[in-house]
Parts: structure tokens; C-alpha cells; sequence
């Protein structure tokens, strides 16, 4: 149970971590106003493994953020995998 509520803590901290990355580095072209709930969106779609979003990064270095978030994802749950089968 402690390892289900680390992993469960460990997503909720990614997901809040990554969305005040992306709003630090998100560049709109459509001259709208970037909001909180719009990267947290973002940051829990990526999180969830759904990936699906109506936001697009457009710069370099908010795309690298993207990618570090889902090798997190996924070095998260091949480790998770591995101790649940041991």
C-alpha cells in the first residue's frame, strides 16, 4: 500500500511541477492570455499516458519539457511494473 500512495504522490507532484514549467515557457501565437488550468491540462493529459490536448508547445525548449515529462511517465510505470511483479 505504501508503494501504491508514493506512486499515487509522486504523479500528483509531476503534474503540478510540469504545468508551472510549461506556464513558464508557453508562447501563445494566437495572442490569447495563457492561463494555470490550460497547462495543468496539458501537464495531466501527458501524466494520464491520454496525451490529447487542444494546446500545442510551439518553441523548443517547452517540447523538451513535453518529452521529459513522458519519459518520467514512462520510467515511472516500467519501475512500477517491476516492483509490483518481484
Amino acid at each position: 500500500m505504501k508503494i501504491f500512495i508514493r506512486t499515487l504522490v509522486f504523479h500528483f507532484v509531476c503534474i503540478i511541477m510540469f504545468s508551472l514549467l510549461y506556464l513558464n515557457v508557453m508562447i501563445d501565437d494566437d495572442n490569447r492570455e495563457i492561463k494555470y488550468i490550460d497547462c495543468l491540462m496539458l501537464s495531466t493529459t501527458i501524466q494520464s499516458g491520454v496525451g490529447l490536448t487542444n494546446i500545442s508547445l510551439s518553441n523548443s525548449l517547452g517540447k523538451m519539457i513535453l518529452i521529459l515529462q513522458q519519459l518520467v511517465l514512462i520510467s515511472t510505470h516500467v519501475f512500477t511494473i517491476y516492483i509490483f511483479t518481484i
